[in-house]
């Protein structure tokens, strides 16, 4: 297993932890829609910054097959 692999698994888990607690927050009854848009604010932000790391290290391995198979 490549190191990319080894973070894509990283991220990959901690989206899913970050979507645990997302739906807790919605879930939450005694919580008002301002509390949750609060709470659920900076776990959406976390979510995309993941996404993007995820995506970069996609667009690196893409990179580097395509520069091993014009080798």
């Amino acid at each position: 297993m490549s190191v990319n692999e080894k973070y894509k698994e990283c991220i990959k888990e901690l989206v899913k932890d970050l979507e645990k607690e997302f739906m807790a927050i919605i879930a939450d009854p005694k919580l008002d829609k301002h509390q949750k848009n609060i709470r659920t604010k900076s776990l959406v932000t976390k979510k995309q910054i993941l996404m993007n790391a995820l995506e970069s290290l996609e667009m690196v391995d893409r990179v580097r097959e395509d520069e091993e198979y014009t080798l």
